[in-house]
């Protein structure tokens, strides 16, 4: 005779795995993300919002680039003294890109590791509040060390990816900007090519991950 504690434990544990699944397909929105970041205290939120215009300032490099390479380039008619201007210039340029930069990465790195103690800390106090029966279901071992690479990877992508995003759509929009303010008809044909572009390049990026699979299926074959 089957023991009814058994069954029990079989459902428990089916109802255990089912919630693993539905809990991996959820997924945090903007503002879960971000929470971790303004519950910390006013510093944390300053760096913030001082990285943000960092990346900002970051972004704004390469239009600048793009408006002395086509302005300063053109012609030389005073021989050297147009040549020492121009490499005064670069120079102010890069050390304002650096500056930025600094800023960007040091104010973003601050914040994610706050906010990634933040989120550890949250993740302990959940833990603490569970009734005595979620630690017959679950393995804390487990649990413990799925947390650590999650938040790791919270803490790169709050870090020096999020920088970067906010630096490479300030470059892009910039870029545009002032495309259209330097010709705006070669800036049209620019962006009407740019779909066949990034269909090209989704294309080769598709078979360069799948070549080792392809690969490996045709020996298998």
């Amino acid at each position: 005779m089957k023991d009814p504690s058994e069954d029990d434990a079989n459902s428990v544990k089916s109802d255990s795995k089912s919630a693993k699944k539905n809990a991996k397909t959820e997924q945090a929105s903007a503002s879960e993300t971000l929470s971790f970041v303004f519950q910390g205290d006013t510093q944390t939120k300053a760096l913030f919002f001082v990285g943000i215009l960092g990346g900002i300032g970051n972004g704004i490099v390469y239009p600048a680039l793009a408006y002395l390479y086509s302005n300063t380039f053109s012609d030389f008619t005073e021989g050297l003294g147009e040549v020492r201007e121009l490499a005064y210039t670069f120079m102010i340029l890069g050390v304002y890109a650096l500056v930025m930069a600094t800023i960007q990465t040091g104010c973003f790195e601050i914040v994610a590791h706050r906010a990634t103690v933040n989120l550890k800390l949250q993740w302990f106090r959940a833990l603490l509040r569970q009734d005595p029966a979620f630690f017959d279901v679950h393995d804390i071992g487990g649990l413990a060390s799925n947390v650590s690479p999650a938040a790791n990877d919270y803490h790169r992508g709050l870090g020096r990816k999020f920088g970067e995003g906010i630096q490479f759509a300030t470059t892009g929009i910039g870029g545009i900007a002032y495309a259209f303010y330097s010709s705006w008809r070669v800036a049209l044909v620019v962006l009407a090519v740019t779909p066949l572009i990034t269909v090209a390049a989704s294309m080769v990026m598709y078979l360069n991950q799948t070549k080792s699979k392809r690969s490996a299926d045709a020996y298998s074959t």
